[in-house]
């Protein structure tokens, strides 16, 4: 993997965490719905899931960059 592929996919880990939290916002304020089990239970399953995606992918960013650093 290279590091332009790793900013992509930070930068789209980012864009799916504010659109978890859109989702949300709609479900509750725009359509009226009541805070349930499945809105919570979405957000939390597609936070954690997005957000050690995103901490995996910093890692392998910066292993990279320091791998880099030694080459030179």
């Amino acid at each position: 993997m290279n590091r332009r592929t790793i900013r992509y996919a930070i930068a789209g880990c980012i864009a799916a965490l504010a659109a978890a939290a859109i989702y949300a916002i709609v479900r509750l304020l725009v359509l009226g719905q009541r805070v349930d089990a499945s809105i919570l239970v979405v957000n939390v399953i597609a936070f954690a899931g997005i957000a050690g995606l995103l901490i995996y992918l910093t890692k392998k960013d910066r292993d990279l960059e320091e791998e880099e650093l030694f080459r030179d």
